[in-house]
């Protein structure tokens, strides 16, 4: 293989590409990232089994052919070179790389012991909405389990209808769920759980004007992204699909919510914030009040200090007491005030709380 390409571009890719690729592996191979020539461009692969990437860039190719570099050397080669301009070159497992300020060779791999990459069946696929799909993930991806022992809410649940797509991620503590009306061209309803590493790689990868394809197979789920108007660099994430069961989360949403209140999110988020001053790792606890239009935020620790802030809000209900961990309501406010998707100071949230002190939060739009 002998191919000419640009430091900015490759930098960029391998960026993306590198974040799957485990540090430490059973399997040496998947340590490297697969350097493959097609047509004018070059494929960078990068997989860890469970989620993989390929990423195009365009490159003069001098001789096709295809290479297993170690990630790390590659990383910092093409990111402290001050060559804009990059010669690759490849001899049996020798990987030759060439700048103005340096001549580099290093030692890789067989690329024919690299794991095969799916293939993306564009005949199969169904197109998805690329910024609503973004909003989606970054709504909900926060409330995802870190815990392994809770296989089954290690992932966001993603069902697709033919008019409309859902998406809820819960830790058995709390829930987010987010839906969107969407025509969708399928012949059958999908449900499926996508891992949480996929979900955020795509979400980190997609512009609001990407064209974004999707495919659910039996065991993993494929994405094909590519520019708003041309057919190529194309990107292609392909993600194992998680085992188990979700819970039902249509049981878990409050319905009968008696009690309800409105109040601007960046006002309740820094209020929590403040009160928090006084809360430790080992005790969380804030107290909510609510009454009389007003909203009373309570925060004590033995040893540190107590906080107390008041609020006014539009309440309607009997006055009611409840005790939660602030981080649960801070990570909601901070996704729906954060980042392209909302203007947190022209928005209010809604909550709403059960007889049984259940607290439900949703932002004031239609369709959350």
């Amino acid at each position: 293989m002998k191919i000419i390409c640009k430091k900015s571009e490759l930098l960029e890719v391998f960026g993306i590409v590198n974040s799957v690729i485990p540090t430490r592996s059973t399997i040496p191979e998947l340590q490297n990232i697969k350097l493959q020539t097609q047509d004018e461009k070059l494929l960078l692969i990068g997989t860890d089994l469970e989620v993989g990437i390929k990423a195009e860039i365009k490159a003069e190719i001098k001789e096709k052919g295809s290479s297993l570099i170690p990630t790390q050397r590659l990383g910092t080669i093409i990111r402290e070179t001050s060559d804009e301009n990059i010669r690759i070159e490849t001899t049996n497992s020798i990987v030759h790389l060439i700048t103005c300020d340096g001549d580099y060779k290093i030692v890789g791999a067989d690329p024919a012991d690299y794991p095969d990459f799916p293939e993306f069946d564009a005949k199969k696929a169904i197109d998805i909405d690329a910024k609503g799909l973004k909003e989606m993930i970054h709504k909900t991806i926060f409330a995802v389990s870190n815990e392994i022992t809770r296989y089954a809410l290690t992932g966001l649940l993603v069902e697709i209808k033919k008019k409309e797509i859902r998406i809820v991620g819960s830790d058995g503590k709390r829930l987010a769920f987010i839906k969107r009306h969407s025509e969708q061209s399928i012949s059958q309803d999908k449900k499926v759980i996508v891992p949480a590493k996929g979900m955020n790689l795509l979400e980190r990868i997609l512009k609001d004007d990407h064209r974004l394809k999707m495919i659910i197979d039996d065991t993993q789920v494929k994405f094909s992204i590519l520019p708003a108007k041309e057919k190529y660099p194309e990107t292609v994430i392909f993600s194992r699909l998680v085992e188990g069961s979700f819970p039902d989360y249509e049981n878990i949403i409050p319905t009968d919510c008696d009690k309800k209140l409105d109040i601007k999110n960046e006002e309740l988020y820094a209020a929590l914030r403040r009160v928090t001053v006084v809360t430790t790792d080992k005790f969380k606890a804030t107290k909510l009040s609510f009454k009389d239009n007003k909203i009373i935020l309570m925060s004590r620790t033995q040893d540190v200090g107590e906080a107390k802030v008041e609020l006014d809000t539009k309440y309607t209900g009997e006055p009611v007491e409840i005790v939660f961990n602030p981080d649960f309501f801070i990570d909601i406010l901070r996704v729906l005030g954060e980042g392209t998707f909302n203007r947190a100071k022209r928005q209010n949230f809604t909550g709403s709380i059960q007889t049984g002190k259940r607290l439900s939060l949703s932002r004031n739009a239609d369709d959350d």
